[in-house]
């Protein structure tokens, strides 16, 4: 155990979706927090509502360790599913490819975004045995039944069921998850339309796993189930996800996990709201989505970070490209802030050290670095009112259910009192301090400010290119052959078009 272990261990409020209230967060084993987040099913790219969910419940894990927490924090991967199944015959690749590539660009997005790997990162097609056995239990049991090579959850069986997202029977087949075959056909197999699937038989030529009732897979749900119960444990602190996995996917889990083990399987349910574009909720379905990877090509992973931290985690969030590039213009108010951790770096345009390490070691050094909550006053070279009031503004928003919104104001406010003090090691100190909490909320700080992406490059390489055609033009050949030699030393190749004009390529 840290030896901050036990200070501030009671100060920390959650929102708990069970109960429908904020509590204060109290471990079931001391000072462990065992910590699970439903990651992503991987058949396509992710987009900015999937980078919203994994920096949330990132600077929660982050937050809970700067506590003094020792958090097991675990986020599994959907490997095997429907709409894997159905977009790879589309693609004409096997499940098992489309799942491979799709798991790698999520893993390399969430590097990009600085989100730190999880302790464990299971995938479903690593349970399949566990499932079977966890089906197996629940028939036993009386809480499952066998329907030709399907087996479903019994409902009916379960009293509790519908308590996470306050369900009634009749509001029961709302939330139900896109499935291959028809509702029709399903009626057919069930005792009761709100059964869900635990296992499902494979159609002919369909991936599947031999089991006791055929060839098949498992249902959604009962991934995550099993891998929770055998990484983690049959009852952990925290389960988390987003909103929209309240009903049916939490649902479903606490019915099948509760209904085998007898237990509760999480004492607090966490869960973020949306990402909208145009009020509307961002999803693939819809097609109203911005793949992280094209967000960034245009913005970098601070301000991509900052635009999710803005906004309390269990509030919506309205996007717009407007409304990053005004994230980018806050964004560089708080890395000019941080230029004065390092008195004579700032706003000079010179490459630091730390410009020129590689993102991944700059990433490293911060987290070995990363100050602790008993641990940053010691490390606090000013101790004055400024930099007390601003660490107690900052704590009480992260300990009230992880507000993010104020706690980045208190960021802008902080930046605001290095830019106005005059005394340079005052203002230094300062500027350390708010690197400190910056970082605690997974900011690289990375200074992005004099970086232009492709398109401005080419814009401005255009530019100079037609500045040596005017050159030309005017018979200044001696302006017009320095700016081609010194583009040709840059690794520019300039050819002049017969007829006139010019283009360029890299060499």
């Amino acid at each position: 155990m840290p030896l901050h272990a036990v200070t501030h261990m009671t100060t920390i409020q959650v929102y708990n979706t069970l109960s429908g209230k904020k509590e204060p967060f109290e471990p079931l084993n001391g000072n462990n927090v065992l910590m699970y987040a439903c990651g992503p099913t991987v058949y396509d790219l992710s987009h900015l509502g999937h980078a919203r969910m994994a920096l949330v419940w990132d600077v929660v894990q982050r937050y809970l360790r700067f506590s003094g927490y020792d958090v097991t924090y675990v986020r599994n991967v959907t490997d095997v599913d429907d709409k894997i199944i159905h977009r790879a015959k589309v693609m004409g690749v096997t499940p098992e490819q489309l799942a491979r590539e799709y798991t790698y660009t999520f893993w390399h997005d969430m590097h990009c975004l600085n989100v730190q790997p999880p302790d464990y990162e299971p995938k479903a097609t690593e349970f399949i045995e566990l499932m079977i056995e966890f089906t197996k239990g629940l028939i036993d049991k009386g809480h499952a039944y066998v329907s030709e090579n399907d087996v479903y959850f019994d409902v009916a069986s379960f009293k509790d069921y519908g308590k996470l997202g306050k369900k009634n029977l009749d509001d029961l087949l709302v939330g139900a998850r896109e499935q291959v075959r028809s509702q029709n056909d399903l009626s057919e197999r069930k005792k009761n339309p709100v059964d869900f699937a635990l296992w499902k038989g494979a159609r002919d030529g369909e991936l599947g796993w031999s089991s006791p009732w055929g060839s098949g897979r498992p249902g959604w749900h009962l991934e995550c189930s099993t891998m929770t119960k055998h990484v983690l444990g049959e009852t952990i602190d925290i389960h988390a996800g987003g909103e929209d996995l309240v009903f049916p996917h939490h649902e479903n889990e606490i019915a099948q996990s509760e209904a085998l083990h007898n237990a509760p399987m999480a004492k607090y349910w966490l869960h973020n709201s949306f990402v909208q574009v145009n009020s509307e909720k961002m999803s693939k379905s819809v097609g109203n989505f911005s793949t992280i990877q094209d967000l960034l090509a245009m913005f970098s992973p601070d301000t991509i970070r900052l635009f999710a931290l803005q906004t309390h985690y269990r509030h919506p969030i309205d996007f717009s490209i407007e409304s990053l590039s005004a994230t980018r213009t806050a964004m560089a108010r708080l890395l000019r802030a941080a230029s004065y951790a390092n008195p004579g770096t700032e706003d000079n345009g010179s490459k630091s050290k730390a410009n020129v390490q590689t993102f991944g070691e700059q990433l490293l050094k911060q987290n070995k670095e990363q100050i602790s909550r008993a641990t940053a006053d010691k490390h606090d070279p000013v101790k004055d009112e400024t930099t007390t009031q601003f660490r107690q503004a900052f704590l009480e928003a992260m300990d009230n259910d992880f507000n993010t919104a104020i706690a980045t104001s208190q960021l802008f406010q902080l930046a605001d009192r290095i830019f106005q003090e005059e005394d340079k090691l005052k203002q230094s100190g300062y500027a350390q301090v708010f690197t400190q909490h910056a970082r605690m909320l997974g900011l690289t700080l990375v200074d992005t400010r004099r970086h232009v992406d492709i398109a401005v490059s080419e814009q401005v390489l255009d530019l100079v290119l037609q500045l040596r055609q005017n050159a030309r033009a005017n018979k200044d050949y001696q302006t017009s052959d320095l700016i081609r030699k010194q583009l040709t030393e840059l690794g520019i190749n300039v050819m002049d078009i017969t007829g006139g004009g010019t283009t360029w390529e890299r060499a």
